[in-house]
């Protein structure tokens, strides 16, 4: 039996100089690479025909190469449809996808946005073209180009409806990912008649005020919805307030000159007994200061909102009337 001697890879590293760096643009990039970049990187055409025809790597799209050591999956399209066309990004609702938006419709499509003039067919891929895409509205997440937040949600808010952009808004802010007026310069910069996500982007935006503080989860965006509906007074949004003991807190909805606080209760944040306890406590030092503090919890809001809802606008008509 005649032993194998195996390469150590510095020693393949020195015979092939170009092997480091294409391996680590593989890592960086899902397993995927191109052969107009393999070649940048000193890969010698015959090395790239050879591997193919082992079996080392897989042509996943035209001129896009997927390593043997790598799973094809939903992020190693995204990568091979982006070395396919270097000017494409990720978009619409692949990307919001990729932000974690809430509230997205079920899309197994990968979405991808290039400049007019650029849109190659790309199998399992959609193609948009835009005739728009300015720097602003491209950014990078797990090593893939992508809309920015903004550009994300505008492109996908006539998709989504009133109701879950508002939500997605409130989300994007609320994480920092967009002022409220980064969306108003969005909706100004590309908003146009007849084009995809203007008319929804507008509405949303000229419901919120844009002194008002992010909601922190969808369930309060749902309830803040019914709150316009019934057309009660526009509450302020957490509200900041010392307690008795000192403690700072800041409560989800508040009409301060009537000292009534509305909280919202999501299962995940009040359902062990020490939230229970603490949100008690909380609510009788408020108490101590004048505060009526009625509760919403999520199962009423998917029971229907419109009933707690109506408690509420006649408990501000009572504390009004005093």
């Amino acid at each position: 039996m005649v032993a194998r001697t195996v390469e150590h890879p510095s020693s393949l590293a020195a015979r092939d100089p170009w092997r480091t760096e294409a391996d680590t643009w593989i890592s960086n990039h899902h397993g995927v690479i191109s052969v107009s970049r393999a070649r940048l990187l000193g890969v010698p055409e015959r090395t790239l025909y050879s591997a193919v025809e082992r079996g080392a790597f897989t042509e996943l799209l035209p001129g896009v190469l997927l390593s043997g050591h790598w799973p094809s999956g939903r992020m190693q399209l995204m990568a091979a449809a982006l070395a396919r066309n270097p000017r494409a990004v990720i978009a619409f609702t692949t990307a919001a996808s990729l932000w974690g938006f809430r509230r997205l419709p079920r899309d197994e499509q990968v979405h991808v946005l290039v400049p007019h003039g650029s849109s190659p067919k790309m199998a399992g891929v959609e193609v948009h073209r835009c005739r728009r895409i300015d720097i602003v509205d491209v950014t990078e997440r797990q090593q893939l180009a992508l809309t920015s937040p903004p550009r994300t949600l505008f492109d996908c808010a006539d998709m989504l409806g009133f109701d879950a952009a508002a939500s997605v808004l409130e989300q994007v802010i609320d994480r920092g990912w967009g002022t409220f007026d980064t969306h108003a310069d969005t909706w100004i910069r590309l908003g146009r008649r007849r084009r995809p996500g203007t008319r929804t982007m507008a509405a949303v935006l000229r419901s919120r005020p844009a002194w008002r503080s992010a909601l922190q989860s969808d369930l309060e965006a749902r309830v803040l919805g019914e709150i316009d509906r019934q057309g009660l007074p526009a509450p302020v949004t957490q509200w900041p307030i010392t307690l008795p003991g000192g403690r700072d807190i800041r409560i989800d909805f508040a009409w301060p000159e009537l000292r009534v606080a509305l909280e919202v209760d999501h299962p995940f944040w009040h359902a062990a007994v020490e939230h229970w306890q603490r949100d008690r406590s909380r609510d009788r030092e408020l108490m101590r200061l004048g505060w009526t503090v009625p509760r919403i919890t999520e199962f009423e809001v998917s029971a229907g909102l419109a009933g707690p809802v109506e408690d509420v606008a006649a408990l501000l008509a009572a504390r009004a009337a005093v």
